[in-house]
């Protein structure tokens, strides 16, 4: 008899327990998915598909509703600010930002800390030293070597007596600033001239036309995705003189690019990775308050015309599709 009434005492437990489960799970079907705003510069351009490849499976895995910001060109910190104010009355709950140029960007996003959680991504905001903010993208001081080192590889007197060209992006970004310093750093001891340096910025400017009236050089360095679209394409009209183009892209243009000899060599940061990543850390905090967010660095690859079809880089490329 005791043994019936304790056989039907943990049944009611068993049942009760199932019950309380299953009833959990429909609230928290139920519940609303939280909201991470995404804003990038010209969020319609092709150049991010493998970044939004990435938030987007992040996403989707961590039950997250993404939010990519319809945008044109971000100027500043006001544009950018402007932005994500309108987020924040649509109610987002996380951001993932790509910072604006200029010395205001850190001080504008320190006013958002406080108040919903962010990543840094591509680049940290611009500042002397970091900036402290959680940044999910590669090493740019590291690129800039990257492409020293591949210059002085790939010439074969090591660049003695020979001129550089450098084509950053924009002005006032830790991205331009660490590439160009890398860059130099890695050239150093080398009997080679930077012969100038330019800043692109998109939108009126015809930058194959200014290229091609400065000094003559051996080498272009291109540190910028838009830029190298733009003179990759006009180097097949020997617009540069014979120049070879080394530069930084992460779009299927700039391997298309490559894989017409338009470009030399083409480093091509993991948007993939980062999408994915900097999602990730967002749902763990929104998941956990107490969670600290972790920065990390992403991968970049080398790749020249020659490796475009090894099994290694087509699984890398497929990100981009």
């Amino acid at each position: 008899m005791k043994k019936n009434k304790l056989t039907f005492i943990l049944t009611e437990l068993v049942l009760v327990v199932l019950a309380a489960f299953f009833i959990s799970r429909i609230f928290a079907d139920n519940e609303p998915q939280k909201r991470v705003a995404v804003i990038v510069e010209d969020s319609g351009d092709k150049r991010w598909d493998a970044l939004l490849n990435g938030l987007k499976q992040s996403a989707k895995n961590n039950n997250l509703h993404l939010i990519i910001c319809n945008t044109d060109l971000i100027e500043n910190a006001e544009d950018e600010k402007e932005l994500i104010n309108e987020q924040l009355q649509n109610n987002a709950d996380a951001f993932i930002i790509c910072p604006a140029p200029g010395r205001k960007t850190k001080d504008m996003l320190g006013q958002l800390q406080g108040e919903k959680p962010f990543v840094l991504i591509l680049d940290d905001a611009y500042t002397k030293g970091t900036s402290g903010y959680v940044t999910v993208k590669p090493d740019n001081y590291k690129m800039g070597q990257m492409i020293a080192e591949q210059l002085i590889q790939d010439d074969t007197e090591q660049l003695r007596n020979k001129k550089v060209g450098v084509v950053l992006g924009k002005a006032e970004t830790e991205e331009a600033a660490n590439r160009i310093a890398g860059l130099k750093d890695g050239l150093e001891g080398y009997d080679c001239e930077i012969a100038w340096e330019y800043n692109y910025a998109r939108g009126s400017q015809n930058i194959s036309d200014i290229i091609a009236s400065k000094e003559q050089v051996d080498y272009l360095v291109v540190l910028d995705n838009w830029a190298l679209e733009e003179l990759g394409e006009a180097a097949e009209e020997n617009k540069y003189y014979g120049a070879q183009i080394y530069g930084v892209g992460n779009s299927e243009k700039a391997i298309v690019l490559l894989d017409n000899q338009n470009i030399k060599c083409l480093l091509v940061p993991d948007d993939y990775e980062m999408g994915y990543k900097s999602m990730d850390e967002i749902a763990k905090k929104l998941e956990h308050s107490f969670y600290k967010m972790n920065s990390c660095e992403t991968e970049v690859k080398i790749i020249y015309k020659e490796d475009l079809y090894s099994k290694e880089i087509e699984r890398f490329l497929h990100s981009y599709e």
